[in-house]
């Protein structure tokens, strides 16, 4: 903006330079005079233009120059090249000013002889020198007004490429957000389904089995194992079925009171489809917690998961469940009687290796809880979920 208007003037001044040389060659003594001259100031012009700081030096130039031209020519309108020093408002003035002291020191004698001529020259320069400010004037407010526009436009264009990057932003973040969520979606059903299924289909496969020890021995108690192990599946499809169907969901909570029946109903089936005694013990802090489903829903598989895996690769014969919960935060305690080889060493490896260990720690970690794993005398696993 700065540039242009420095530009503007220039060639501004230049053509003013020109036209006043034109002008004076039709009253000069020596027209090849004023054309060095002329010529000369014209090059000092440039050379301003092209310094970024003003210099006394190239001042002082200019006014020697203008001054050779207006007494070169002896035409009074070349005293307007004087309105070019522009030293603030007192520019417009100058031409006349300068042109009234050249006419008192050219005519001493007979300065009040041509005074009268010399008031209307005055005028006429100082009407010239009004008409040439305003046409500035005019010209640099134009300039400043197509600046505006330029510079409106150029923000527009930026606001509009901030505008559509930024929407390319949000579509990226949504599409992560998105693909975040069915990730996430697919890891619920995995766990979901691996541990309301998998007891399910262990203990069905227990009961097959010993149903098929007992067919010759005793055909009434295998039937009864058969049919045992066909509940079994029929609970597990029905889990699955569940669990796809309202896993995504965001379920209502769940009474303390509620999810202490449903471990209860976790602790008689497997006690019935094993013949394993499992004890269980609670203490209630408060009587008013809600727990939400999604956490019911996996405490509850867990716990069956870890009854299962106790008498898979322990051998348990025993288990002890604790249930603890306050208004802040549930805990519960599975422990069994089994010879498991899981310890301190080989933790690390058991918990990767193990799907349902795995699961657990990803789950209650998500959560903001803490799960804790050790093997004296049995196998002890701990899980803390905090309510909000």
């Amino acid at each position: 903006m700065y540039e242009d208007n420095v530009m503007t003037d220039f060639f501004r001044i230049q053509l003013l330079t020109i036209i006043l040389t034109i002008y004076g060659l039709f009253y000069a003594d020596n027209s090849s005079y004023l054309l060095c001259v002329a010529g000369l100031l014209m090059i000092i012009f440039t050379v301003e233009n092209l310094s970024e700081e003003r210099n006394i030096f190239i001042e002082l130039l200019k006014i020697l120059f203008i001054t050779l031209c207006c007494i070169i020519s002896k035409g009074f309108l070349v005293f307007l090249l004087y309105g070019k020093l522009e030293y603030k408002k007192m520019g417009v003035m100058f031409p006349s000013i300068f042109f009234l002291i050249y006419k008192f020191i050219s005519n001493r004698n007979t300065f009040f002889d041509i005074l009268p001529v010399t008031i209307v020259q005055i005028a006429v320069l100082m009407g010239f020198s009004l008409i040439i400010w305003y046409v500035k004037k005019l010209l640099d407010k134009y300039i400043e007004y197509r600046n505006q526009i330029t510079a409106s436009m150029c923000k527009s264009a930026v606001n509009e490429m901030t505008e559509r990057k930024l929407n390319r932003v949000l579509l990226a973040q949504s599409n992560i957000i998105e693909r975040n969520a069915r990730l996430e979606e697919r890891e619920n059903i995995s766990r979901n389904i691996h541990n309301s299924v998998g007891h399910t289909i262990t203990a069905a496969s227990m009961a097959l089995d010993a149903a098929s020890v007992l067919w010759e021995v005793s055909p009434d108690k295998a039937i009864d194992k058969v049919n045992t192990a066909n509940e079994r599946i029929q609970t597990g499809l029905e889990s699955i079925r569940h669990a796809v169907r309202v896993l995504d969901a965001e379920a209502e909570n769940i009474s303390i009171d509620d999810f202490k029946l449903e471990l209860e109903a976790i602790i008689d089936n497997f006690t019935m489809d094993t013949d394993i005694k499992v004890y269980f013990d609670f203490e209630i802090l408060s009587k008013d917690v809600q727990i939400p489903h999604e956490h019911t829903e996996f405490m509850t598989g867990a716990v069956e998961e870890l009854l299962t895996n106790g008498v898979r690769h322990g051998n348990a014969d025993c288990f002890t469940l604790c249930l603890l919960a306050d208004s802040s935060h549930i805990k519960v305690t599975v422990t069994d009687n089994g010879k498991s080889d899981f310890d301190g060493k080989n933790s690390v490896l058991r918990i990767e290796e193990g799907f349902g260990l795995k699961k657990i720690i990803k789950y209650i970690e998500k959560t903001g809880g803490s799960t804790e794993f050790k093997n004296e005398n049995g196998f002890r696993a701990e899980m803390t979920i905090p309510l909000e």
